[in-house]
């Protein structure tokens, strides 16, 4: 079920500038008026001296470039992303659209149930259309260490 959620969550905020991510990485395209919508996505990894957990990447990708990107995938390695999911398929978190499920989604762990909290490193993924996150399936979506270490 699709769901249009009315507020992006902060996690998802560009940052550099504490606010919304405003152009595409790729085209600089500006997102907010780009009609078919855009990805989100980050990397954290625990700084092991503060013990916080430190922003590694992020980029926002309009759905065209995101899209494109794909299609530069090897075809052995869109086979081997989609049997990884196939295996896991199961174990993946399915959640309501609800506001609570949108944070627990983004705390837990989609393939192995951890939460994010007590690992050294994870990535969130999302798309969003305007100033709002669709939430649909397993979207948005956090890979705990041990699901990106695989």
């Amino acid at each position: 079920m699709l769901s249009i959620n009315s507020e992006i969550p902060t996690i998802f905020y560009n940052d550099k500038t504490g606010e919304l991510h405003e152009s595409c990485i790729l085209c600089d395209d500006l997102l907010l008026n780009y009609k078919h919508g855009y990805v989100i996505e980050k990397a954290f990894k625990r700084n092991e001296l503060t013990k916080d957990f430190e922003l590694v990447f992020e980029y926002a990708l309009c759905t065209e470039c995101q899209q494109s990107l794909s299609k530069e995938m090897s075809k052995d390695s869109m086979e081997n992303i989609q049997k990884f999911f196939n295996q896991h398929k199961s174990k993946i978190t399915s959640l309501s659209n609800s506001d609570d499920d949108v944070q627990t989604r983004l705390q837990t762990c989609m393939i192995t149930g951890e939460d994010l909290l007590e690992t050294n490193e994870f990535q969130i993924a999302g798309q969003f259309w305007q100033k709002s996150m669709i939430v649909f399936d397993s979207f948005p979506f956090a890979l705990g260490e041990t699901a990106v270490n695989e």
